[in-house]
């Protein structure tokens, strides 16, 4: 049997992190599409957010979870590695990245 997501293929699925890996066959070249599944995360995110609202900064305060695939293709795994300190806040710091983020406040 073969599971399919309109011409896309399932390749691998690893039944322990939900992660799908697809393949689509387009003439002489070959697509492979990785799919990652976020939603529990973003909740857990969210959760920790309202939780922690209010409260200061402090010294260890856990300010975002971020898949690592997301955190290698936006490079944030490379401007920690280097020092990058404004990169990364201002990642965090931008809305469109909200979802990651466990506390608020502007970094």
């Amino acid at each position: 049997m073969v599971i399919r997501d309109g011409y896309w293929k399932l390749f691998d699925h690893d039944f322990h992190t939900g992660r799908s890996v697809w393949v689509m066959e387009d003439g002489n070249r070959t697509h492979w599409r990785t799919d990652y599944p976020v939603e529990s995360l973003v909740r857990q995110n969210a959760f920790t957010r309202n939780a922690t609202a209010g409260n200061a900064f402090g010294e260890w305060t856990k300010v975002a979870s971020i898949p690592l695939n997301l955190a290698h293709s936006e490079n944030l795994v490379r401007a920690h590695s280097e020092g990058d300190d404004r990169y990364v806040k201002r990642w965090l710091n931008d809305g469109d990245n909200r979802a990651w983020r466990t506390f608020e406040g502007h970094l």
